[in-house]
């Protein structure tokens, strides 16, 4: 599966090359010596039962010695892309890898069986490298489950990238929890068109769509509750007319919040009907109704996933009742 469009490139992967005994065995003072460091955490002097070393492609390569028995995966995972060598210190197979000391600590940290990833102030970017590693180099589902989960909490700092992400990977539940996070964005600016493929731009531009639409719908239909001995009946109708106008004038954004458009009405109307709270009540359920419509709005989500076909995506709404008419009594 090739890789999302967003991606910064991976650093090109040396090539296999096939070996003699006696080449894999040429001592390499020089990289050991000038090019290279052994991590703090994973040093062939603090683990004695290290069989394998993975290097990574910095500049100054970082080296990982580590056990295989401890990786939930086999080491031919690593061997089939990387360039197998020997470390002239401890004679071990060194493998040189594509990915970056940071990426190798994320990969690693998800492999170890007896150990719990902590992603807490990791770099998206890099966990972004780790999952497309995981995913499309080395086959590692395990890892792969474990960085999409981990994505989950970048939803609100990278909802573009997250969804592209999710959809590419077939992540339902992540799809849908990024794409609420698009609401607030502008999905038509440049920045997020380059991340967007125009399948999931479209995807998107739908919800944005829906939403502003449901919104507007919420709205034309509140209406004042017949209560019979109202004195300014006909007076707080005209009022709500004047308000509805203003309000839905106001929806051109996805991510409505009823309580801002609600606020400089009910300020109106504390002016208009000073002394009657009874006005300033019934549109306080209004706002309240629209409020709890707008709750089962959001939890619409698309009922499908981009694909390369070019599937039509339709908004699917939960079928249970919005409200009860006793909100409007």
């Amino acid at each position: 599966m090739p890789a999302v469009s967003f991606a910064v490139a991976p650093i090109e992967g040396i090539k296999n090359q096939s070996h003699t005994s006696s080449d894999l065995r040429t001592p390499l003072p020089t990289l050991r010596s000038k090019s290279a460091y052994y991590h703090p955490n994973y040093h062939p002097a603090d683990s004695p039962n290290a069989d394998l070393v993975l290097a990574s492609s910095d500049k100054i390569s970082c080296w990982f010695a580590i056990s295989r028995a401890q990786l939930f995966c086999h080491d031919d995972a690593f061997r089939s892309v990387g360039l197998e060598l020997i470390t002239p210190d401890t004679n071990l197979p060194l493998v040189k890898l594509g990915e970056s000391r940071a990426v190798i600590e994320v990969i690693l940290s998800c492999l170890q069986a007896d150990t719990i990833p902590d992603f807490g102030h990791l770099d998206f970017r890099v966990l972004m490298s780790a999952l497309e590693a995981a995913a499309d180099k080395y086959r590692l589902v395990h890892m792969e489950k474990i960085c999409l989960l981990a994505m989950g909490a970048y939803c609100r700092t990278h909802p573009v990238e997250v969804y592209t992400l999710a959809s590419h990977y077939s992540c339902r539940w992540l799809t849908e929890a990024a794409s609420e996070n698009t609401l607030s964005l502008d999905i038509n600016q440049s920045k997020y068109r380059d991340i967007l493929s125009s399948e999931n731009h479209s995807a998107l531009l739908e919800l944005h769509r829906h939403r502003i639409d449901k919104a507007k719908t919420i709205v034309r239909s509140l209406q004042i509750s017949v209560q019979s001995g109202h004195e300014h009946r006909a007076e707080l109708e005209r009022f709500w007319a004047r308000s509805k106008d203003t309000i839905l004038a106001k929806i051109v954004r996805p991510d409505v919040d009823f309580k801002t458009l609600f606020a400089p009405e009910l300020q109106a109307a504390l002016l208009k009907f000073p002394n009657c709270a009874r006005c300033y009540a019934t549109l306080i359920r209004l706002q309240n109704r629209a409020e709890k419509d707008w709750l089962a709005v959001r939890k619409s989500v698309l009922s499908s996933l981009p694909s390369a076909s070019g599937s039509h995506h339709h908004i699917q709404c939960p079928a249970s009742p919005y409200h009860s008419e006793e909100d409007d009594s």
